[in-house]
């Protein structure tokens, strides 16, 4: 048996570094979705979009997709959605008229305000019990990891 296939007959899919983050993050996605659902009326998408804009008096859909890195189809639908919904307001670019700005509305400002106490005690509960020098280390990993994923040279 050659080298190769005998490291792949002893692969175990538990220990395959995407397979593990992947059922952490869909884990995590469907506990802050419950969260979300039992205190508002968004998705976790639109949670994020409206979080993003917390910092910015105005970012366009590209910006948003830039700093969640998430699909761009999806960041679309959730900023319709949000608009639809009143918490984010979308006017025309006019220096570029195929660009969007948009900005928090008083309603979504409102709904941002009422929803982050809830999932900071969430943020907190993830890291309860955590020794800060861990809780910095697992912080460093994900930041190389977050390079490595960058990345297109294999």
């Amino acid at each position: 048996m050659k080298d190769d296939e005998q490291i792949i007959s002893q692969f175990d899919l538990r220990q395959y570094l995407t397979y593990r983050l992947s059922k952490l993050q869909n884990a995590l996605n469907a506990q802050a979705a419950q969260v979300l659902s039992a205190h508002s009326d968004i998705t976790l998408t639109e949670w994020r979009v409206l979080f993003i804009l917390r910092s910015m008096s105005t970012a366009t859909m590209s910006m948003i997709v830039q700093e969640s890195r998430l699909d761009k189809a999806q960041i679309s639908r959730s900023i319709k959605a949000l608009v639809e919904k009143g918490y984010i307001a979308s006017v025309q670019d006019e220096s570029d008229q195929r660009r969007q700005l948009l900005s928090a509305t008083e309603a979504g400002r409102a709904l941002k305000e009422k929803v982050l106490p809830i999932m900071m005690r969430r943020q907190q509960a993830l890291t309860d019990g955590m020794p800060r020098a861990e809780l910095e280390t697992f912080f460093k990993v994900l930041d190389q990891l977050e390079t490595v994923a960058l990345r297109r040279d294999f």
